[in-house]
């Protein structure tokens, strides 16, 4: 790998409530020491100490860092790192989280696959996803662009998950049974929303469209219609 340009650690909110959830479980373990009728309790608190000073040592170890030709993974577990050449898939989802309508974070995951196969996944136990990921499309974008329009221009139907795009065939998106077609000449706009990749067809109502979860290397996708129909928009 070249040279390094940002270092992500583990997520300190992960480790701040595991530390909070194992000293809970050492007040159990002492009660359960101290007071006879709770002696069976150790059963329970010793597993659960032992789990979460193995979760917090595992999130202090993880430590993502954006070089200028790729990205490397290291945690407690060993190292991988994926050259950005050799990317060919890249999942970017961030989903609110609430309960009972109250919000309590956003989810964040990230899925990298190379021409090899090999993978390359994580998600809020690294620290500040929100400004991570974003990084991770700016550095991915310029050589998966290019690998993904050569492939469209030459005629091939590009396949984005959840949406494929082809010269001769336009859109088409994933529904409950098979796909939706539309016509590049049938698109009358899109963009990505809260999570979500809209397509709207011409005199159709804005209904949601995929996760862009569901839709890797969703950024490359937004970029090659803009390619495609900008030029169409202002002509």
């Amino acid at each position: 790998m070249g040279p390094e340009m940002e270092t992500y650690r583990g997520n300190k909110t992960t480790m701040a409530v595991i530390v909070i959830l194992a000293i809970g479980g050492g007040m159990l373990l002492f009660g359960a020491i101290a007071n006879p009728l709770f002696f069976p309790m150790r059963r329970v608190a010793y597993p659960l100490l032992v789990v979460f000073a193995s979760l917090f040592i595992w999130i202090k170890s993880v430590r993502v860092t954006i070089h200028t030709d790729g990205i490397s993974y290291h945690s407690l577990f060993g190292e991988k790192e994926i050259r950005w050449d050799e990317l060919e898939r890249f999942e970017y989802g961030a989903i609110k989280q609430s309960v009972n309508f109250v919000p309590i974070g956003t989810y964040y995951h990230f899925k990298l696959v190379d021409s090899q196969g090999r993978k390359l996944r994580f998600g809020n136990r690294v620290e500040s996803p929100a400004k991570l990921g974003p990084k991770i499309v700016e550095q991915s974008y310029p050589a998966l662009f290019r690998k993904i329009a050569d492939r469209y221009n030459s005629g091939e139907e590009v396949d984005f998950g959840a949406i494929r795009v082809s010269r001769t065939g336009g859109i088409k998106v994933k529904k409950v049974f098979g796909y939706k077609e539309i016509p590049w000449n049938q698109v009358s706009s899109y963009n990505i929303q809260q999570g979500y990749f809209y397509i709207w067809p011409v005199g159709v109502k804005r209904t949601r469209g995929p996760r862009i979860r569901q839709v890797p290397n969703a950024y490359v996708l937004l970029g090659l219609m803009n390619a495609v129909l900008k030029p169409q928009a202002t002509s």
